[in-house]
């Protein structure tokens, strides 16, 4: 039976003859990871003549061939490109063969074309990353799972969260009930931020207290399998201003805009519009500093992008952000983020956690 990553590989094989590609040369490990299931931290994939090899070195020797199903495996003897002239790849001259662009140092490519002169060597930008970005259903359970746990730390970390309470305390209370929950750990270092610091959009946790009258934004996610979950709830230590509440349920309207409106077949730049202009026409434009959202999978930032200049269309099985946020200098910030699945109908958002304004 064919496993679901000699699917994937197939894929692109596919997509290399299409654009009159002889191979690909992979360097980037959340692309290897995603073509065979190898979760080292050292590989190289070569897509070659329908086959394909997988390189490492000799301290994956036994973890690969547990994981590797799909590939020819070769452990490198003093170095990748060595080892792929002993096994006799790329020999012929005049072969189109692609390489990562943006993941590739220009050290690394000199060193590239030092060995292989003979290749023709083709910039590529993205091809694995487009594909991935629509996920089978074994990576939207991975994801619906990380989801699950997340929501699940929520409802025990709020609890925790009071006067006198920091940042850092919440942060590390959260890496430790993701373990416990069955998560791999964090998908990324918590977000938690408190106050004034609440109105920096990628805060770091710091010692200062929670205090009355703060807005907390709390951006956190599960790691399960592998798959990135990533969430945005704001939380209110009270009491609650009439300020606190109209810029809490302009960022809530604004979500569920671009909740409402995402689908298969919309433009990125569209959602992100639905989003932005619900914020701008309350006369907080200029305090949306950010993108509305982002795709999700092995790593917590993919494709597709959820920005205005993106006119990429959404399409079934896209997992993505919806996060739209106010950030007002010096006082305070209000993010609200869901991970949603887009199907040919909408946007199912698969966190289940509240977004009614919490106050502490």
């Amino acid at each position: 039976m064919e496993s679901i990553f000699h699917k994937r590989i197939n894929k692109i094989f596919n997509h290399l003859s299409d654009i009159d590609l002889n191979g690909l040369y992979i360097t980037n490990m959340t692309n290897i990871k995603y073509l065979t299931g190898f979760s080292g931290s050292s590989a190289l994939l070569l897509l070659f003549n329908d086959k394909a090899y997988f390189l490492t070195d000799g301290r994956y020797t036994t973890q690969a061939q547990a994981q590797i199903i799909n590939a020819d495996i070769h452990i490198i003897e003093s170095n990748y490109f060595t080892t792929i002239k002993n096994i006799s790849l790329f020999h012929d001259k005049d072969l189109n063969i692609g390489f990562e662009s943006n993941h590739m140092a220009v050290s690394y490519f000199n060193e590239l074309l030092k060995y292989f002169s003979n290749i023709n060597w083709h910039e590529t930008i993205s091809i694995i990353e487009n594909i991935a970005a629509v996920k089978d259903q074994s990576e939207i359970d991975s994801l619906a799972e990380a989801v699950k746990i997340t929501d699940k730390v929520f409802d025990e970390i709020i609890p925790e969260i009071k006067v006198g309470v920091t940042e850092k305390y919440i942060s590390a209370k959260i890496s430790f009930l993701f373990k416990t929950n069955g998560a791999e750990g964090d998908s990324y270092e918590s977000i938690i931020a408190g106050g004034p610091n609440s109105a920096l959009p990628h805060a770091r946790p710091t010692d200062r207290e929670f205090r009355k009258g703060d807005f907390i934004v709390m951006d956190f996610g599960a790691l399960y399998n592998g798959y990135h979950a990533d969430m945005t709830r704001t939380l209110l230590v009270g009491p609650a201003s009439q300020r606190h509440k109209e810029i809490y349920n302009i960022v809530l309207e604004s979500q569920i805009a671009g909740i409402n409106f995402a689908k298969a077949g919309v433009k990125c730049s569209e959602v992100d519009f639905a989003c932005r202009n619900i914020i701008t026409n309350k006369g907080y434009g200029d305090l949306f500093t950010h993108s509305t959202g982002h795709g999700l999978g092995l790593e917590v930032h993919t494709l597709p992008r959820i920005h205005k200049t993106n006119h990429k269309l959404l399409e079934k099985n896209n997992v993505i952000t919806i996060e739209p946020g106010i950030y007002v200098p010096n006082w305070g910030g209000v993010r609200i983020e869901d991970d949603c699945l887009i199907t040919l109908d909408g946007c199912v958002p698969l966190n289940k956690s509240t977004k009614e304004l919490i106050i502490i």
